[in-house]
């Protein structure tokens, strides 16, 4: 245990950067120290409010910004611009990020640029920074051309570290770290993936849900991806279950926690929550009843009429019914006469509607069909 080095290492994502303090928060509660933190882009501005130790600003700075704070003209104007300029974001770095506290630090910080027009990579950690010039280091790491503006640095240009390393967990390794817990923010970007295997304990955390545009902050999106980069590392440390949702552990069974998450994910319920099974059952029978309602007893006609629409041409099926709909119309038809499930657990039938047959097996084992 002694010779043990923990590394968390920050994927770039623009503004989807907020699960990654969520991620924080959590391993915080976990009480997982820290040694060595490694970030490109914007997990470089996150890694360095971690090296300063500073969670209540990183939330704050997350919570303020929007996305008139980070770029200096409206990104409509990127052609018209030759790129957007940075200079709102770099004054907000100067307010948030402590760079003496960062040097001082335990943590050991590091990030990557890319050097342009050679586009050679550059892992800096922090002690190969020369001094002030750290935050022009995490600008450069985060400058995503051509929609930003190259960074200059010494006269030498620089572009967003994810052209060559979007996680670097190879650099953790390199500097001493035998565990990582590596966010992948899942954007474009190079992945090395073949570096992961020269740590000797990995965990990735990714969010089972779409994150949003990187290039637009929303202070209500924000809010949201933060709460499940939360909930998704404590899931990742099986203190709950579930994947697009949280729930209690130990609720379910293996095949009710599947069917539980197609069937919330399907019909909307809220992701932010921890469930225990009887209220996540509450609020489902709820979204349940409610498009029910709306669309009548039979959907879109007779049920014999919907069957021969899904077995005959299930792709059109597939895009042109409500999800909701041809998950209850499955529902109907399986406690009908379960002759039906060998068609549906047909590999090709089944490729295209996984999620909805389990969502449909689990309505009618809770009684909601």
């Amino acid at each position: 245990m002694d010779n043990r080095k923990t590394a968390l290492v920050l994927g770039g994502g623009g503004s989807r950067g907020a699960y990654e303090i969520g991620v924080w928060q959590a391993l915080k509660e976990l009480g997982i120290r820290i040694d060595i933190v490694t970030g490109t882009s914007v997990g470089a501005i996150n890694g360095a409010m971690i090296a300063q130790d500073t969670f209540d600003l990183a939330v704050s700075l997350w919570k303020e910004i929007d996305t008139s704070k980070v770029f200096d003209t409206d990104i409509k104007d990127i052609i018209a611009n030759s790129g957007i300029g940075t200079a709102k974001l770099k004054d907000l770095l100067y307010t948030y990020i402590d760079e003496s506290a960062i040097r001082k630090s335990s943590i050991d910080y590091g990030l990557v640029v890319v050097e342009l027009p050679s586009m050679r990579p550059k892992y800096l950690i922090k002690e190969e920074i020369p001094e002030g010039t750290l935050i022009d280091h995490i600008m450069a790491s985060g400058t995503l051309f051509p929609a930003m503006k190259t960074y200059e640095i010494n006269s030498l240009r620089y572009i967003d570290g994810g052209f060559s390393d979007n996680l670097p967990v190879g650099m953790a390794v390199d500097h001493g770290a035998t565990h990582v817990i590596a966010v992948d923010l899942e954007v474009i970007g190079v992945i090395r993936k073949k570096r992961f295997d020269d740590a000797d304990f990995i965990r990735i955390i990714q969010c089972p849900w779409d994150l949003g545009n990187m290039l637009i902050f929303d202070t209500l999106n924000t809010s949201k991806i933060l709460r499940l980069g939360y909930l998704d590392t404590l899931k990742a440390f099986h203190v709950y279950d579930g994947n697009h949702f949280c729930f209690v552990k130990g609720d379910f069974d293996r095949r009710s926690l599947r069917g539980a998450d197609s069937a919330g994910t399907i019909f909307g319920l809220d992701a932010g929550l921890i469930y225990k099974k009887y209220i996540f059952d509450i609020h489902l029978k709820n979204a349940v009843d409610k498009h029910i309602k709306e669309i009548g007893k039979e959907p879109h006609g007779d049920s014999e009429t919907m069957i021969a629409k899904l077995l005959d041409g299930i792709i059109k099926a597939k895009a042109t019914l409500n999800q909701k709909t041809l998950t209850i119309m499955i529902s109907r038809k399986l406690k009908e006469s379960r002759d039906i499930e060998r068609i549906l657990l047909a590999k090709p039938v089944m490729n295209l509607l996984k999620e909805e047959t389990l969502a449909a097996n689990y309505l009618i084992k809770e009684g909601f069909i």
